[in-house]
Order: structure tokens, then C-alpha cells, then sequence
């Protein structure tokens, strides 16, 4: 007689089986994550402007207050070729960055007959919008404005005005919103809108 083959089962595991996430389960929990991000992303971008427009708005007041200094050891604001007293860009510019004698000639050192200034720390400031550190100057407010995205800053000789070049819409970008805060980022001085 023939041995009769039976089959054995398999053996069971004390372990119970692994639980995992249903579909359902899986398609809620990236809802919950989408509808967070869709939440922090803008409070985050909101904040990277805001500190662009309190960055600009400190670079503002340091240079107006390099500005103010200047004119009271000069008796002008900085701006003027010493040479033949007309505005001129790069003067200002150095006129801040570099030691200056009584009528405003600039040298890269200190000496007895330069010894007021530098103003500020080299190098001038960025213009957070358009990246440029260059300054156009001019006498009054109504000259003329540069073209936009063509200098950084634009300062006015005649009052001592400094401010952005940019329009409202790329301020807006940097966190810079309301008229009245525009008009003191501009400086009072007439430039792009």
C-alpha cells in the first residue's frame, strides 16, 4: 500500500501583518500637506520682501545721514565736481566713500588737509531692485529723471534728496506698498512711477 502524501500547511507567523496606509488615507495626508504649503509658501515670500524693504529702507537712512553729514562739515551736499562745481555722478559717490579736503576733492587716504569723511563704508550700496550702485545726480528736482533701470539711485543736489530709482510697481515687488512709504523711499525727489 502506498504512503498517502498530505499536504502541510504553512506555518503561521506569531507576527500579525504590517499594517499599511490605504489610498484614502494617502490622498488626505497630501491635502493636509498641499493645503499648509498653500498657506506658508506666501506668508514666506511676504516676509522675504518685507525684509528687502527694511533693508532698503536702513540703506536709505544711512546714506541720507552720510548726506547730512557731509553738508555740515562742507556747507553742500556731496555731488558737486570740486573742479568746476557742476553735479556729477561719480563725485558723489566718492565724496562718500573717500576722505575729502574743505572743497570737496577726494583722496584715497588720510592727511592733514583731507581728513573729513569717508562717509560711508565702501562699496556704495545696491539698489535691491535693480542691482546697479550707481547714483545720478542732479541740481534740481525737476531736471530731468535717468532712465529707468539705468542707474540704482538718483540723488538731488539742490535739497539733498536721495532715493530709489524704480517704479511703484517694482517697489510694490519688494515689499514697499503704500504711497506714503514710496514717497520716503523716493526721498522727495521726482523719479519713475
Amino acid at each position: 500500500m502506498g504512503k498517502m502524501m498530505t499536504r502541510r500547511k504553512p506555518h503561521r507567523s506569531c507576527r500579525s501583518p504590517r499594517p499599511a496606509f490605504s489610498l484614502v488615507e494617502l490622498v488626505i495626508v497630501v491635502t493636509i500637506i498641499g493645503v499648509l504649503a498653500s498657506i506658508a509658501v506666501p506668508r514666506m515670500t511676504g516676509a522675504s520682501a518685507g525684509a528687502k524693504a527694511n533693508a532698503l529702507q536702513a540703506t536709505l537712512a544711512g546714506v541720507r545721514k552720510a548726506i547730512d553729514i557731509y553738508y555740515a562739515e562742507h556747507g553742500k551736499y556731496p555731488g558737486y565736481d570740486s573742479a568746476t562745481g557742476l553735479p556729477n555722478n561719480g563725485a558723489f559717490v566718492n565724496q562718500l566713500l573717500m576722505y575729502t579736503d574743505a572743497a570737496g576733492k577726494t583722496n584715497a587716504t588720510y592727511t592733514a588737509t583731507y581728513k573729513y569723511g569717508p562717509y560711508l563704508r565702501s562699496p556704495f550700496p545696491r539698489n535691491p531692485v535693480n542691482k546697479l550702485d550707481t547714483v545720478f545726480v542732479k541740481a534740481l528736482p525737476g531736471d530731468a529723471d535717468p532712465a529707468v533701470g539705468a542707474f540704482g539711485w538718483v540723488a538731488v543736489l539742490s535739497h539733498g534728496y536721495f532715493g530709489i530709482s524704480a517704479t511703484d510697481g517694482e517697489l510694490e515687488d519688494i515689499g514697499v506698498e503704500g504711497p506714503e512709504e514710496k514717497t520716503a523711499v523716493k526721498g522727495g525727489a521726482t523719479m519713475a512711477s
